[in-house]
């Protein structure tokens, strides 16, 4: 009886091993077929929405890129400008799907809001398979931890006694490139090039919209992590949160010069 029960139990312990094994397999099958589908039709999207501006092999040379002052991006270089995570690192998914979902305000780059969340998703594993970058972990990273709006966000008076000591802050930090008004036309503006080796201007922050977004997380979001592949650093080690804020909200005070006229 005892040996009969052993076997038993050995017989029981292969059989769950065996078909657990074959669950994970067939679990790994799936994700293998999941990732291959939504490569596929990654691709799929990105010939039929993305080349005329990023190219067919996503180098950012597409036949309209010559003409448009903002360069498409070269996703082969794995060089990011909007993200979460710290500067030089590469983005997190969510910062891609933002982009894509919410496009570049003044530049060639639409949004897609009418895309499935699977069409979203495709075209971050297409965009991801042009780089060779991705694999490498030391330019991961967790995205840093963007803080709550303050409450005095709220209050007119309080934003203008905030956005007056972000004042002096944007001068010393921000306004040789930006311009002391934040029109993009400071001293240091000229002869500025990103890693492309494309010539940019500073952006003009006194604008009613703003590429990274127009809600005061974006700005700060920006200020914080910076602009990969271009002169603007991540601000999140020099600055304080309140800083920042502060700078947030002098530059949301700044009167656009597109407006003054009106």
């Amino acid at each position: 009886m005892v040996w009969h029960s052993l076997v038993f139990r050995w017989f029981s312990i292969v059989c769950a091993f065996l078909f657990t094994g074959a669950l994970a397999s067939e679990a790994d099958d799936e994700a293998e077929r999941r990732e291959l589908h939504l490569y596929l039709k990654g691709r799929y999207l990105f010939q039929k929405q993305c080349t005329t501006c990023h190219g067919t092999t996503g180098r950012g040379n597409g036949p309209w890129a010559a003409e448009l002052t903002d360069k498409p991006r070269n996703f082969r270089t794995g060089i990011f400008k909007f993200r979460t995570t710290p500067y030089g690192k590469l983005p997190v998914t969510d910062d891609l799907r933002r982009t894509i979902r919410s496009g570049i305000s003044g530049t060639a780059m639409p949004f897609f809001k009418d895309f499935s969340d699977d069409d979203v998703d495709a075209l971050i594993v297409f965009l991801q398979s042009l780089s060779r970058e991705w694999d490498k972990e030391e330019l991961q990273s967790e995205p840093l931890s963007l803080p709550e709006i303050p409450a005095w966000f709220g209050s007119v008076e309080k934003k203008q006694k905030h956005a007056a000591s972000g004042a002096p802050l944007f001068k010393s930090t921000c306004a040789a490139c930006h311009g002391e008004e934040g029109n993009g036309d400071g001293p240091g503006a000229k002869g500025l090039m990103d890693v492309w080796e494309h010539p940019i201007t500073p952006a003009a922050l006194s604008a009613e919209h703003h590429k990274s977004g127009d809600r005061p997380t974006d700005l700060y979001r920006t200020i914080a992590t910076g602009l990969n592949g271009t002169p603007m650093i991540g601000y999140a080690e020099v600055l304080t949160e309140e800083q920042i804020w502060d700078l947030v909200a002098f530059i949301q005070s700044l009167p656009d010069p597109g407006k003054k006229d009106a």
